[in-house]
Order: C-alpha cells, then sequence, then structure tokens
C-alpha cells in the first residue's frame, strides 16, 4: 500500500465521493414509488438506511476531514466505525419527509465535499489511527466510499425488488378480471 497520493487519485476520490451526492438526486424519482419505510426481515427500512448515512457523515466523517484540515501536526485518531453505527437511533422514523431527508444527505454530502476540498494534497498522506492501525487519510477517505457505495447498494437492491413486487402484483391484477370473466362464462 502505497501512502503517495497524486493529483490524479485525489481527483478520483473527489469524484467517488460525490456519488453519495448523486445517488440521493436520483433516488428522489423513484423514492415516493416503494415502501421505504418497510423494514424486510432481518433488514433496515430503506429510510433508516438513508438516515444513517447521513448521520455518519455528518457526525463521523465531516468531523474527521474537520480536523484533518485544520489540524496538521496532531496524530487523529479515529472512533470505531461499527459502534458509530450501532449507536445511531433515530427517534422515530414515522412522519419523516423522505424528499427532504434526501435533500439534506445530498446536502450535507456536499458540504463533505467542500471540507475534503479544502485539505492539502499532502495532507491527504497525513498518518491516522483507526482501531489502533496506522492508515492515510486517503485510504480512511477511500473505505468511507467503499462503506457508502455498499449501503446504497443494498438501497438499490431494496428499490428494484419493491418495484418488481409492485409490477408483479399489477400483473396479478390486471390478469384477475379476465380469469373472473372467463370462470363465469364456463
Amino acid at each position: 500500500m502505497t501512502n503517495e497520493v497524486t493529483q490524479e487519485s485525489y481527483e478520483q476520490l473527489i469524484e467517488d465521493a460525490t456519488y453519495l451526492q448523486d445517488e440521493a438526486e436520483a433516488l428522489r424519482y423513484v423514492i415516493d414509488t416503494v415502501p421505504y419505510e418497510e423494514a424486510p426481515p432481518e433488514n433496515d427500512s430503506i429510510l433508516y438506511k438513508l438516515l444513517m448515512l447521513d448521520y455518519l457523515q455528518v457526525n463521523y466523517y465531516r468531523p474527521i476531514f474537520e480536523k484533518a484540515r485544520t489540524n496538521s501536526r496532531d496524530y487523529i485518531r479515529v472512533g470505531n466505525y461499527q459502534s458509530f453505527c450501532e449507536s445511531f437511533n433515530p427517534e422515530s422514523v414515522d412522519d419523516i419527509d423522505i424528499q427532504k431527508t434526501l435533500n439534506k444527505l445530498a446536502k450535507h454530502r456536499a458540504a463533505l465535499i467542500n471540507t475534503m476540498n479544502k485539505i492539502p494534497l499532502i495532507d491527504w498522506e497525513k498518518i491516522i489511527y483507526k482501531d489502533n492501525k496506522e492508515i492515510t487519510l486517503y485510504h480512511f477517505a477511500h473505505d468511507m466510499i467503499h462503506k457508502d457505495r455498499s449501503i446504497l447498494k443494498e438501497i438499490a437492491d431494496m428499490v428494484m425488488v419493491f418495484q418488481k413486487e409492485a409490477q408483479h402484483k399489477r400483473e396479478i391484477d390486471r390478469n384477475t378480471p379476465e380469469r373472473e370473466q372467463k370462470g363465469s362464462k364456463s
């Protein structure tokens, strides 16, 4: 694992980090067609996952990038990601406006990207401590993007399943009157 961060790798990192913002915008057009508050067995709802993504970027990732931007000499110790996920507990997902949630998610990612853009290229090679292991800030950001994309893939898969189920139900509903008519003619 090389610690040198090039301008090209930095630009790619920033581009990859904007993916969450783009996905939040794209979800705005399909989210109302799926039961986003419904949690499948042994999984969280789409809404819960979106709220957790936003919580992590505001309360976990952004403070670390802010510290890296403003504090060039001190070592940065990163809290445990898993315990941060486990500490997330929205008071209630009832009555949450999904469109506002997606808008906040996109705006918070834009703010995070803005913070990341202010970090000098050399500081991306800064060592931080995560779970008592040394990694660079660049690799920490890369890990963030990987985790974001994993959660977004879960959300996309759930949206697709819900849409397929809705399509299947429409087909059944459309075919039911035809079967009833055939049954009454017999």
